[in-house]
């Protein structure tokens, strides 16, 4: 799967999970400060920021999971 296909399917894929994390107040402004910047949610912001992340390690998840990303 090509990285442009694998980020597709991640960030426009239907979202049935949902992932709850605590943060400071310092970090929720701070993500809050770049959503707005990027004129995005906060959630869609946190989002790219792990499928970037994903993308960087795919070696992590080759044909694992059904994910199967290749670099």
């Amino acid at each position: 799967m090509q990285a442009s296909d694998l980020r597709k399917t991640m960030l426009l894929g239907k979202k049935s999970d949902c992932v709850i994390f605590a943060v400071t107040p310092e970090l929720k402004h701070a993500l809050s400060v770049l959503a707005e910047s990027r004129c995005i949610s906060v959630s869609a912001l946190i989002t790219s920021l792990v499928v970037d992340e994903v993308e960087a390690n795919a070696e992590l998840f080759e044909c694992r999971d059904g994910l199967q990303i290749t670099s």
